[in-house]
Formats: structure tokens, C-alpha cells, sequence
């Protein structure tokens, strides 16, 4: 399933091949038939400005401009290469749900995903009371410069070994 923002175009890409894998590049794209399906079951292809592009190296995208949110379907064949079709739901959003996603990958660090703790400064009991805390889209690149989601600085007071009064995150400057 692929993702798309109301009123606005969505490209729904595929591959052509031939029955022994090769990529086959030059269709002429009006070879291509779509149905399009709003999230009513209506089939509306050919009325949402859609049309077909090739992308090079056996690659083809279907575009149209969804003017509903919801679960669309689109089915594209191709008599000789695909006559069957080659289909996907495609999920229509009101906006772009970026912002989204990046809020997750900062709450699964919190949540010690991917984190590194460094930096660290202590008291005179031995308690932590500061460190840099770097949360990272993937792993392997924990502990490093790169694929940093967010950075942040952990500072406590430390009342006597072992003990502290307050402890804080925030966003590093």
C-alpha cells in the first residue's frame, strides 16, 4: 500500500518484464489500461487527469490526483505483458502525514530505540548529572555522526550518591 495527500498527484510506479525478467523499456503508454476506484467502489479512471509515464529501464508510474481521503484502488493491465493486472491500495491522507512519522522515530528513542548516551558529567557522589543523549534512525549507525533524528541533553541534580531531586530531556541547543 502506498500513501498519497488528497489533491494532489499520486504516483503509483511499476516494472515491466518479459517472462524471463528482462526489463522491457519503450511501451507506448497509451498500451496501458487503469480502472481507478475511489474509496466508494466507483470506478473513475480516465476522469482524475491520470495518465500514464515511463520512467526508463522497464519502469512505468500511473498518476492521477485523488480528490477523496481513503482506501483507492487502482488495477493497471497491459494486454501482452500483464493482461491479469498489476494492482494496489493506495491510502489517501487530508495532508502529508511526515510530520507523523518523524514524531514516532523521536518517541521509539525515548523509548531507548536506537539511542546513544555520551558525554556524561558526574558529581562529587558519583551521579550522573548531564549527558548528550542522540537518538538514530537505524542501527548501525548508533554511536556515530550520522542518521541523527534528534539530539538531546539529560541534566539531574544529584543530592547525595545514588539520589537526585529532578531529572530532564530536553532538545539540545
Amino acid at each position: 500500500m502506498i500513501h498519497g495527500v488528497k489533491d494532489q498527484p499520486v504516483k503509483e510506479r511499476f516494472t515491466v518484464s518479459d517472462s524471463h525478467g528482462n526489463l522491457i523499456s519503450g511501451i507506448d503508454t497509451t498500451a496501458f489500461t487503469a480502472y481507478l476506484y475511489t474509496p466508494d467502489g466507483v470506478e473513475v479512471a480516465g476522469t482524475k487527469s491520470d495518465s500514464f509515464n515511463e520512467l526508463g529501464d522497464g519502469n512505468y508510474e500511473y498518476v492521477f490526483t485523488p480528490n477523496a481521503n481513503g482506501v483507492w484502488y487502482v488495477n493497471v493491465i497491459n494486454s501482452e505483458y500483464f493482461p491479469w493486472g498489476m494492482n494496489d491500495d493506495i491510502y489517501i491522507n487530508e495532508s502529508d502525514l511526515t510530520g507523523i512519522y518523524e514524531i514516532v522515530r523521536r518517541t521509539l528513542g525515548l523509548v531507548h530505540h536506537n539511542i546513544y548516551i555520551d558525554d556524561p558529567i558526574y558529581d562529587e557522589y558519583g551521579n550522573m548529572i548531564s549527558a548528550r543523549v542522540r537518538v538514530y534512525s537505524d542501527t548501525a549507525s548508533v554511536g556515530t555522526g550520522s542518521n541523527i533524528i534528534e539530539t538531546y541533553k539529560i541534566e539531574a541534580d544529584g543530592t547525595q550518591c545514588g539520589q537526585f531531586s529532578f531529572w530532564k530531556q530536553v532538545v539540545n541547543p
